[in-house]
């Protein structure tokens, strides 16, 4: 029973810890530098996972029988991923592009160095 006390004990204090980091990033006003390594990251995951899904389904694609209705669906699908990947770069760069504003605005609002 005591064992049971002290994990919920450490839970407590683990879910406290985390709504003081939820407060103290609400309290940020825009997005940092520090903010871009995990939007990068996560645009990278994606576009490995879209990569990996495209060669599985022309993989798949190209073993059924050609102008079926199969195959067709799996290159209606790889092509219309091949017309989404162009728009990772640009959104990558209005990412880039507002986290240097921001920072740019708040050294030019007076609210000190970044």
């Amino acid at each position: 029973m005591e064992q049971l006390r002290s994990v919920l004990d450490k839970k407590k204090g683990l879910a406290q810890k985390m709504k003081d980091k939820v407060k103290a990033n609400k309290s940020k006003k825009g997005m940092n530098l520090g903010d871009l390594y995990p939007v990068i990251l996560t645009i990278a995951l994606v576009a490995i996972l879209l990569a990996i899904v495209m060669f599985v389904l022309n993989e798949f694609g190209d073993q059924m029988d050609n102008d079926s209705a199969a195959e067709n669906a799996t290159e209606d699908i790889v092509d219309d991923f091949s017309d989404f990947v162009p728009w990772i770069g640009v959104i990558l760069l209005v990412v880039a592009a507002a986290i240097v504003l921001g920072i740019v605005i708040r050294s030019f609002a007076g609210q000190g160095r970044v």
